[in-house]
């Protein structure tokens, strides 16, 4: 190994901007903080916890055979050039399996222990198909028994493959299996499930007037008070209620071909130009231009398109 240069300064000691606390650091000036930190760590009359927070700068010797390398390395060689290796650097984004078990060390120690775990359930769960293999082969006749277990395997009370005791499987319906809600319009008053969720963009009756509740309370109420109204509208109306049709009077002829009309306003979102209309506040867009080329009602005139 070689000799490390007297230049470096010795261990233990913190590198500066080190944003922890160093004991009796304000009291001593005159040196750099790497000397000052060597003396504090390192003399016996300064009062400090006896366990460093600093990485060794070099390796320790393991004790041992490390088995997680062994086994990462041997994935290697099975399944040849892998991205998950026994060597993983820092600012890998993928998934490393069973790493949400394993913290409070470096990324590379807990990727290594994780993907560890990982190969160690997966030889696992090929030794059991192995074994089943095994028993299959032996209840069936294809091999014979050469140890004690085995032979007990053949006086089980259940020898596969297991015979059906019918020839279609009954079907299992659960007596707390999920139903449909239906939809929220036509649920009873009652329902707890009479609300839409935040974020549903469509119309939900009587909430208008509705303020400073929750989405889900809000619609909750206005559905309520929808369906209050529609059942004690249907319970007037019976079958022997006739109501009135009178027709009008005086029909009203509409001439499609206006484009100001005087007995009535704009229908919203029209695009065209109004006269006055940027100078308008304080009312609708339909009595905004009601009749806005003030023409006299009484000649029943209106703009047409040329």
């Amino acid at each position: 190994m070689p000799k490390r240069s007297e230049l470096f300064t010795e261990d233990p000691y913190y590198l500066p901007r080190y944003c922890g606390y160093l004991p009796q650091y304000k009291y001593r000036i005159g040196k750099t903080y790497g000397r000052h930190s060597v003396e504090i760590l390192t003399d016996p009359g300064v009062s400090k916890s006896g366990r460093y927070v600093l990485t060794p700068t070099e390796s320790p010797l393991a004790e041992g055979r490390d088995e997680r390398r062994s086994r990462l390395r041997s994935r290697a060689d099975s399944w040849g050039n892998q991205i998950l290796t026994e060597e993983m650097v820092p600012g890998y984004t993928g998934y490393i399996p069973k790493r949400q078990h394993y913290f409070s060390n470096t990324y590379g120690e807990v990727c290594r222990s994780a993907l560890s775990h990982h190969e160690s359930e997966q030889d696992e769960i090929k030794e059991k198909q192995i074994q089943l293999k095994r028993v299959l082969s032996l209840q069936t006749g294809s091999s014979s028994p050469t140890t004690q277990y085995e032979k007990s395997l053949l006086q089980t009370r259940h020898q596969t493959p297991l015979p059906p005791h019918r020839a279609e499987p009954e079907r299992y319906q659960s007596a707390q299996e999920f139903k449909p809600y239906g939809s929220p319009y036509f649920m009873d008053s009652g329902n707890k499930m009479k609300w839409f969720k935040s974020g549903y963009t469509g119309f939900v009756p009587r909430t208008r007037e509705l303020i400073s509740l929750g989405y889900p309370s809000q619609t909750n109420r206005g559905l309520t008070k929808f369906t209050n109204n529609l059942k004690q509208l249907e319970e007037n109306i019976t079958s022997d209620t006739k109501l009135p049709l009178n027709p009008p009077t005086n029909p009203r002829k509409l001439d499609k071909s206006a484009i100001y009309p005087t007995d009535r306003g704009m229908v919203p979102h029209y695009t065209g130009y109004i006269p006055g209309y940027k100078y308008s506040i304080g009312h609708t867009y339909g009595q905004h231009t009601f009749n806005t080329l003030k023409l006299p009602p009484a000649n029943n005139r209106s703009m047409t398109a040329a």
